[in-house]
């Protein structure tokens, strides 16, 4: 059986901003991403941890170093492959219905002969 526990609200470290442009980039692309709602302090944490040995690596590249970069990334299920793997199936927004009040708007405009700009 799947054990459950208590989700603890917190707030998203922010970047350091020691840390290669890249690493920073990456770090960002974690709260924007669709997995942002399986994530706890504790992956982001990780992903600090990430961000320092990438920022190391961009300045002495080792394979070893690269190979376990690349694990840690793939344990926070940052590719699509890893994610089918996980069984997490990422969806589209679903599409918003146009206000009526926009709608009324354009029908406005349509009958006055004004173009949006």
């Amino acid at each position: 059986a799947l054990s459950k526990g208590e989700r603890v609200p917190f707030r998203v470290p922010p970047p350091d901003r020691n840390w290669a442009p890249r690493a920073k980039d990456w770090y960002k692309s974690l709260s924007r991403s669709g997995m942002r709602d399986y994530y706890e302090l504790s992956d982001y944490e990780m992903a600090r941890v990430l961000c320092d040995a990438l920022t190391t690596y961009y300045d002495r590249p080792s394979a070893m170093m690269l190979a376990t970069i690349l694990q840690g990334m793939t344990s926070l299920g940052v590719t699509e492959g890893e994610r089918r793997r996980m069984r997490i199936e990422l969806e589209d927004p679903k599409e918003l219905s146009t206000p009526a009040s926009v709608t009324a708007i354009d029908t406005y405009r349509a009958q006055l002969g004004v173009q949006e700009a």
